[in-house]
């Protein structure tokens, strides 16, 4: 079964947050005092940036390719200016 870049896309970008949640467990219980701090807000911010970039280059490839994605703004109101 071949796969669509937009799936592809999600499962990267899932697959990435569970190896990010499982680094941050097992640093949880590894840390030291002085570096769990900065490693807790490091993973956060990577648990966090990787479903906003995954919009991002799903958004640019749709506008590369001239198409309607899921990530569209208001997909509705482009569809009325190309009756105009």
């Amino acid at each position: 079964m071949k796969k669509k870049p937009k799936q592809l896309v999600a499962i990267a970008a899932l697959a990435a947050i569970v190896l990010l949640i499982i680094a941050f467990v097992i640093s949880a219980f590894t840390a030291g005092p002085g570096e769990a701090g900065n490693r807790f807000m490091a993973l956060l911010f990577c648990i966090v940036a990787i479903p906003i970039l995954a919009w991002l280059v799903l958004f640019c490839v749709g506008r590369i390719q001239k198409k309607h994605t899921m990530a569209e703004f208001l997909p509705e109101q482009e569809d009325a200016e190309k009756d105009n």
